[in-house]
């Protein structure tokens, strides 16, 4: 049986994001207004994104950066 409180999270927040990208999180948050990173917000207006659409862009950012 699996712990789901131990699962990795579905949703990153606006700094993880940034963090993965090595950007500001203004950068990020200007990317989601932008429609460039899909998020949707909690009832307070904080965003959040989902890991697989962050993972997917992360790799699409590698392949455009990385000409190895």
């Amino acid at each position: 049986m699996t712990d789901k409180t131990t699962a990795t999270p579905q949703w990153l927040t606006t700094s993880e994001v940034a963090r993965l990208f090595r950007v500001a999180r203004s950068t990020v948050t200007s990317w989601a207004y932008r429609g460039l990173l899909p998020y949707t917000a909690t009832p307070t207006g904080r965003l959040r994104f989902y890991r697989a659409s962050i993972e997917q862009r992360l790799a699409e950012r590698r392949g455009l950066d990385g000409h190895h």
